[in-house]
C-alpha cells in the first residue's frame, strides 16, 4: 500500500484500487472533518471533543474506537502541547489536527505503513512513537536534578527555584499523560476492544511500558522534593548561623553597654570621673572582659 499527499486539501490519504480491502489511513483537518463528518461514525461525540481537547482519552463503541491525544513537548520551555482527535475502525484510522504535526510524522514514517496489518496496529505504531524517547529525555532531567544537588550542595543557590520550578510543573505534566495513556492502553487489550483489534498482547506491552514512565516520573518528582527539603535545610543552617553570630556579637556588647549606660549618668560623686586614669581604666576593662568572652566563647565552640 502507498500513500502520497493530497494537494487540493492537504490531507495524507492512501493510494489503494479501489476494490482493496486494505486499511485506510488519512490526517484532516478539523475543519475537512466537519465538512464530512456523515462519513464517520460517532461523530458527534467526536466533534464534542475536538472543542476542547485537554488531556488524553479513548472510549470505544460497538465498533469504533475515538479519542483525543495531547502530547506535551519534550523541552523545559513552556511550548504549546500538540493536540488532535482520531477515530478507529476496522477499516480505517482517521487523524484530525490542525497543526500539522501529525501530518509530518506521517510522511516520515511512510515506510513503516507498508508492515502494519490493521488500522489498530498503525495507531498503536503512532503511540509507541509518542513515547520513544521519553526515557532518554527523564534521563536527562535526572542528570539536571543531580546538579542542582551538587550546586545547593556547594552553596551556589543562583536561579535554583525558577529551575525546580519548571522541573516540577514538567513532571508533573508528564505524570498526567502517562496515566492518561496507560489508561487508554488498559482499553485496549479489555474485552470491550479485542473484537477490534484482535490480538491485545503489544498493547499489554505498550501499557507496561507507560507504567514504567510514570514511576520514573514520579521517582524524579520525589527527588525534586527531597531537592527542595535540602536546599531549605541549607537556608535554615545558614540564618542558624548567622543569627548564632548576631547573639554571640550582641552578648560581647552587652556588657560594654552596662559599662557605658553606667558611667553616662553623670552622678557628680563618681570618683573615677577626676581621676587621671579613669578613662583608660574604663577602656581596659571593657577591653579585659571582651577578650574574656571571646575566648570563653571558642573554647565552647559557639563559633
Amino acid at each position: 500500500m502507498q500513500y502520497q499527499l493530497n494537494e487540493q486539501d492537504k490531507s495524507l490519504r492512501p493510494v489503494q484500487n479501489i476494490n482493496s480491502q486494505e486499511p485506510f489511513f488519512s490526517v484532516i483537518s478539523a475543519e475537512q472533518f466537519r465538512e464530512e463528518k456523515e462519513h464517520h461514525p460517532y461523530h458527534k461525540e467526536l466533534l464534542h471533543s475536538l472543542g476542547s481537547i485537554r488531556y488524553c482519552k479513548a472510549e470505544a463503541f460497538k465498533d469504533t474506537i475515538i479519542g483525543t491525544l495531547r502530547l506535551p513537548r519534550k523541552s523545559e520551555q513552556r511550548l504549546p502541547q500538540i493536540s488532535f482527535a482520531f477515530c478507529l475502525t476496522r477499516q480505517s484510522l482517521v487523524f484530525i489536527e490542525d497543526t500539522g504535526d501529525v501530518r509530518k510524522w506521517a510522511e516520515k514514517q511512510i515506510g513503516l505503513f507498508r508492515e502494519v496489518r490493521s488500522p489498530a496496529q498503525l495507531l498503536l505504531r503512532f503511540m509507541e512513537q509518542m513515547i520513544e524517547d521519553d526515557a532518554l529525555y527523564l534521563t536527562h532531567i535526572e542528570t539536571a536534578a543531580e546538579k542542582m544537588e551538587e550546586s545547593v550542595l556547594n552553596g551556589d543557590t543562583k536561579d535554583f527555584f525558577p529551575l525546580l520550578t519548571g522541573y516540577r510543573q514538567k513532571l508533573s505534566e508528564l505524570n498526567a499523560y502517562y496515566e492518561q495513556m496507560t489508561d487508554i492502553g488498559e482499553l485496549f487489550q479489555s474485552h470491550v476492544c479485542s473484537s477490534l483489534i484482535g490480538d491485545t498482547q503489544e498493547w499489554e506491552q505498550y501499557t507496561h511500558r507507560a507504567e514504567r514512565l510514570q514511576n520514573h516520573v514520579r521517582l524524579l518528582r520525589e527527588n525534586m522534593l527531597q531537592l527542595r527539603e535540602l536546599y531549605q535545610s541549607k537556608q535554615d543552617a545558614r540564618q542558624n548561623k548567622i543569627m548564632g553570630i548576631l547573639t554571640i556579637v550582641t552578648t560581647i556588647f552587652l556588657p560594654l553597654t552596662l559599662i557605658t549606660g553606667w558611667y553616662g549618668m553623670n552622678f557628680a560623686y563618681m570618683p573615677e570621673l577626676k581621676w587621671r586614669f579613669g578613662y583608660p581604666a574604663v577602656i581596659l576593662v571593657a577591653l579585659i572582659i571582651a577578650i574574656g568572652e571571646i575566648i570563653y566563647f571558642k573554647k565552647k565552640k559557639f563559633f
